[in-house]
């Protein structure tokens, strides 16, 4: 199975990055867009996996979620990877500070790479990814698409829990299935 580790977003959340995205998607522009229903923030790609390692992975996990306290995020602004100039994923962000959702994914990495799984090789910056580029833009296409979300909020994001995801990729898109939600329950 193709697995990932992520945490939801409330609908409000979703409904605004959705709103403030769809003038930019009218733009013809060829980008798969993310579906609104499948708008999360990625914590770590795990790839193909047996089921037995995505129990393993769920076990290890449960551990990294007894240290951390739940917390908020505030969703604003976007963004694009790699740059501007050639952007292949667009994405929604995070205000600062944002130091309790790094240390979660760092102790998500630190747990998995001792159960075996490899460590991402990225420097961890959390997104909500709301589209990938399917060919080149135009030019200045990712400026116009950062302008359009530069100082927009979108809400706020509880993190009292993060999940373990299966993705199936069909010819509809993603579809996500919940293998298991790991609740925060470190001490405030």
């Amino acid at each position: 199975m193709r697995a990932f580790l992520g945490i939801g977003l409330p609908g409000e959340v979703r409904d605004a990055v959705a709103a403030a995205i769809s003038a930019v998607r009218n733009t013809h522009a060829p980008v798969s867009w993310v579906a609104r229903g499948n708008l999360h923030i990625t914590m770590k790609f795990l790839g193909e996996i047996s089921p037995g390692q995505a129990s393993a992975a769920g076990e290890v996990l449960a551990a990294v979620a007894g240290g951390i306290s739940p917390f908020s995020l505030e969703a604003e602004g976007g963004g694009v990877f790699p740059g501007t100039r050639n952007p292949r994923v667009l994405w929604v962000g995070f205000r600062e500070p944002l130091e309790l959702v790094g240390e979660l994914q760092q102790n998500m990495e630190d747990a998995l790479s001792g159960a075996g799984f490899s460590r991402e090789g990225r420097r961890f910056h959390p997104h909500i990814t709301v589209g990938r580029a399917r060919g080149a833009l135009p030019p200045a296409w990712g400026d116009r698409f950062v302008q359009a979300l530069s100082g927009r909020k979108f809400g706020i994001v509880p993190v009292a829990s993060f999940t373990l995801f299966e993705s199936r990729l069909t010819p509809a898109g993603a579809v996500y299935t919940v293998l298991r939600d790991i609740p925060l329950r470190g001490k405030p």
